[in-house]
């Protein structure tokens, strides 16, 4: 998420975005249609600072902008007064994703799209609900234990594993900053669940100490995973987002990258 102070870094990506979402308004209303291909989650979900349940919040209304709530008024205020939600946000069909006495956060456009829906933030002050957040997207991100999961893909320069398969080799996505501390040896077991022909895992990382932390990254090797059984011909998917990411997919896209970068 980002403050308002950083809204002119959003220009950028919001002058393709709000393209797209002012073009797809009117087909973002009503259930997103994400929910009928994964129409349940164990896990609720965050778009920034509150947990919610994706299948429920995505299978709600649209229209919060135009409620009577204290945070969807100011939802419609902002909307319409404001220069720079005028010109590259959603008018119509926003959701409401989550709310507490201190914030509300909302959520217009597609789960499907290139980088989520776009998400708008309100923080209570002194009885007054005034803008605090602005993000071009958002793919929801799994909470078990109060732990955000971390994304993962398939090491790329390994085969895709095959129907016996009971390890993997992962790389583990962008975690918090850590000063340059081994994400693979703060990973934890990985949770595993089926949903029909789907097997999904989600990844987690041992919290670090409190503290002040840089974000300087370091290139770690592919981590190996145990799974509970056999692929079995599963399809896998990473199930630290809703929806879940297609590793397979993903791995076949790094694949192609390889190769061109190592043509001569």
């Amino acid at each position: 998420m980002r403050g308002r102070r950083g809204t002119v870094a959003l220009l950028a990506l919001a002058l393709l975005g709000a393209l797209a979402g002012a073009a797809g308004a009117v087909t973002a209303t009503g259930p997103d249609p994400v929910v009928n291909a994964w129409p349940e989650w164990p896990y609720p979900t965050t778009c920034g600072s509150l947990p919610f349940d994706p299948v429920e919040t995505f299978s709600g209304p649209t229209r919060a902008e135009r409620g009577s709530r204290p945070s969807e008024v100011a939802l419609r205020r902002f909307l319409r007064k404001d220069r720079w939600a005028r010109e590259y946000l959603p008018r119509r069909h926003w959701r409401l994703l989550a709310e507490n006495r201190r914030l509300a956060e909302f959520a217009s456009g597609r789960l499907s799209s290139p980088y989520g829906p776009s998400i708008v933030s309100f923080l209570r002050r002194k009885g007054r609900w005034k803008l605090s957040g602005l993000s071009d997207g958002c793919t929801p991100t799994s909470i078990v234990d109060g732990e955000a999961a971390i994304s993962w893909t398939l090491d790329p320069r390994r085969p895709l594993p095959g129907p016996e398969s009971h390890e993997i080799w992962i790389e583990l996505g962008p975690g918090p900053c850590s000063s340059g501390k081994s994400q693979n040896d703060r990973a934890r077991k990985p949770l595993v669940w089926q949903a029909g022909d789907k097997l999904l895992m989600l990844m987690r990382l041992r919290p670090l100490p409190p503290g002040g932390y840089t974000c300087l990254g370091i290139v770690e090797p592919p981590l190996k995973v145990q799974l509970p059984s056999p692929l079995s011909g599963l399809r896998l998917y990473d199930g630290g987002t809703y929806p879940p990411g297609n590793v397979v997919g993903t791995w076949r896209e790094q694949r192609r990258h390889a190769s061109r970068r190592s043509r001569p």
